[in-house]
């Protein structure tokens, strides 16, 4: 059966040679690759599209020709160029693929069974080339385009973030089978490959040259070749790169605020209730790297030197939100100042919002936050039009460097400015509450921050490059949108616009890839390998992370990814339940330790898909708990991550109270 199958596919292929010296040529655009089938880019990633370059510290960079790309529904192309600047491909988004008349997927390992995917039974392989060992990981079919199987995506997605600079080799095997039953079609570069035959195709000299390692790959972890559909290989691009142009920023903010003091605003100045005695909103000033003043309008983007690192181009307004909670104006020493990340394309006045608002006030902490600039509410209309269209991608991915610097120009604020200036006991406070008129209300050696859901997602990388701040509490976020993404009950608005735009559903799944690797930059993903370290600029870092079972709008997966990659525990007897690769540690840690905490707030079970998720109201839950409240009180006050619930946080039971 197998040499019929070989056969079916060699026998075309010789047919099509030109002359009795002339290689076959493979049925597919120059620009496709070489060893795909019905879609133009997948396999994806591959090394079909790197090519060598010895001057970046993976040895390749990436070159997607131009029409490689999908274009839109108007027939617009995507321009590779802002994706070929990359020394190789996301450690984060999936390995995607997909076979024409569809998959069985019955029989791949699942997110419930991570340590099958590690044994000889799993259709799939994961192999880190560099080291020669297996990957752990699930594999899952794109199930909302199941009704159009030749564009339904296979997913395999890496347990954690892959190592930067390693090149892999993903594997389709034979155990894997067709929806309707029998073999998956062998793609005919493939074909080629094992037999080391030359075709006709100006992409499979650059998988040709490669495919010795993906067979010693193979032979490394014991896989047959004559058991394989398809194996291809990539490169993960380095920290370097995914970092450089956060680092330029950061050193940049870090020696522009040295020199140049900030200065502020107040437009607005009222008491809100018997816990928070002043809200105050107002601007400060930050350094600028967005072209056209800055202005939220179309085309304003990432200003870039000749080096392709962010430049200066002068100070500007940002907008601040801050709340000074009555115990602070009591307090026998002054208090300190919590940084807030707020959420999904919302604003810093989310500082002031009713659960961070009693945070402040159980922790005794001011709350400030500033807009994520790049995905902030402003940004919005620049968000819609790049999902009609990945040329305006700048617009939001890179923009999203401005709004890290905005986030270190706070931190800056806050240990000066805003604690000299602003967060003051006024004669009004002094007759009121007996604090010292003039007198400073906070400490700008205590410096925390504290985001939730979009503001996890970012903050892990605030904290990681913030200089002052070295305690960050992460509510209900994650690393990896390209995981969140689908599973989110927040994704079906998003879904709607992006397939107007990519009606094929294959299309899609490759934009949210490409928009990945540009996320990498300032997302979890880029930073959570080692973001506890110290590094050269910045000190050692301690996180504490709470993720509510059932969570509607960011997956458990993806917070489970974040923690698996860090490298840090679940707090027991906290946490309900242990996931794959992670360790429990018995409270209570002492300061330096990161952990993260799982409360059970009894929502029913989540799709186990990659489908959105009903709402459970679990998002909301980790916020509100008293237990949590304690818990970041005492972490930002000694750095102890203690269990603050009664037992497991079983919340619905009142454990979590």
């Amino acid at each position: 059966m197998r040499a019929l199958v070989l056969a079916s596919v060699i026998v075309p292929l010789l047919a099509a040679g030109c002359g009795d010296s002339d290689p076959p040529k493979l049925p597919m655009a120059d620009t496709a690759n070489p060893l795909g089938g019905s879609h133009r880019m997948e396999p994806w990633p591959s090394s079909a599209y790197e090519i060598a370059d010895p001057s970046t510290e993976t040895g390749v960079r990436l070159d997607i020709p131009a029409g490689g790309l999908v274009a839109n529904a108007n027939g617009d192309e995507i321009d590779p160029a802002p994706w070929n600047r990359a020394d190789g491909f996301s450690a984060a988004a999936a390995i995607v693929t997909v076979f024409a008349g569809g998959v069985d997927g019955s029989t791949l390992v699942g997110h419930g069974d991570f340590a099958a995917s590690l044994t000889d039974g799993s259709p799939t392989a994961l192999i880190d080339l560099t080291t020669g060992t297996r990957v752990a990981h699930f594999a899952e079919l794109d199930v909302p385009s199941a009704a159009t199987p030749d564009s339904q995506a296979l997913y395999l997605r890496p347990a954690a973030r892959l190592t930067a600079g390693h090149r892999y080799a993903a594997v389709i095997r034979k155990s894997l089978k067709s929806k309707g039953g029998g073999e998956l079609p062998v793609p005919p570069g493939f074909t080629a490959l094992l037999a080391d035959d030359d075709v006709d195709h100006p992409l499979y000299q650059r998988v040709r040259a490669r495919f010795p390692e993906v067979r010693a790959g193979l032979a490394a972890v014991g896989i047959p070749e004559s058991d394989v559909v398809v194996a291809w290989d990539f490169t993960v691009a380095s920290d370097t790169f995914v970092r450089r142009l956060a680092t330029s920023a950061r050193d940049q903010v870090a020696a522009r605020l040295a020199t140049t003091r900030q200065t502020w605003t107040i437009t607005d100045d009222v008491a809100v209730d018997d816990q928070i005695r002043r809200r105050i909103d107002g601007t400060l000033t930050a350094p600028l790297f967005l072209t056209q003043d800055g202005a939220y309008q179309p085309g304003t983007q990432l200003a870039l030197d000749a080096t392709g690192l962010p430049e200066y181009q002068k100070m500007y307004s940002i907008p601040f939100t801050a709340v000074i909670p009555t115990c602070a104006y009591t307090a026998n020493a002054p208090v300190g100042i919590m940084m807030y990340g707020h959420g999904l394309n919302g604003t810093g006045t989310q500082a002031a919002s009713g659960a961070i608002r009693a945070t402040a006030a159980a922790a005794c902490v001011v709350s400030v936050g500033t807009d994520m600039r790049g995905m902030s509410s402003p940004d919005f209309p620049n968000i819609a039009r790049t999902l009609g269209n990945l040329n305006y991608g700048a617009e939001i991915f890179e923009t999203l460097i401005q709004g890290l610097a905005n986030h270190l120009a706070l931190e800056r604020a806050m240990e000066t400015i805003l604690s000299e200036e602003v967060f003051l006991c006024r004669p009004e406070d002094a007759t009121a509450t007996g604090c010292t008129a003039g007198a400073r209300l906070t400490d700008p050696t205590k410096l925390y921050y504290y985001g939730l859901s979009q503001g996890h997602i970012f903050g892990t990388t605030v904290v990681a490059y913030t200089s002052k701040i070295t305690r960050g509490v992460l509510g209900v976020g994650g690393g990896n949108y390209s995981t969140m993404l689908e599973r989110s009950s927040d994704w079906p608005t998003y879904k709607a616009v992006l397939s107007g735009t990519f009606p094929d559903p294959f299309d899609v799944v490759l934009a949210i890839n490409l928009f990945q690797q540009r996320w990498d930059f300032t997302e979890t993903s880029g930073v959570a390998n080692n973001a506890l370290a110290a590094t050269t600029n910045t000190p050692a870092k301690q996180f504490l992370l709470h993720m509510a079972i059932g969570d509607d709008e960011v997956p458990n997966l993806a917070t489970e990814w974040q923690a698996r990659t860090m490298g840090i525990p679940v707090l027991a007897p906290a946490s309900v339940y242990t996931p794959y690769g992670m360790t429990a540690a018995t409270g209570p840690l002492a300061a330096g330790a990161s952990a993260m905490v799982i409360m059970d707030g009894g929502a029913p079970p989540v799709p186990v898909t990659n489908e959105p998720s009903p709402d459970t109201g679990m998002h909301n839950l980790t916020r509100n708990m008293a237990a949590s409240k304690r818990q970041i009180k005492r972490f930002f006050e000694t750095g102890e991550i203690v269990n603050e619930c009664a037992g497991a946080c079983l919340c619905a039971a009142g454990a979590c109270d």
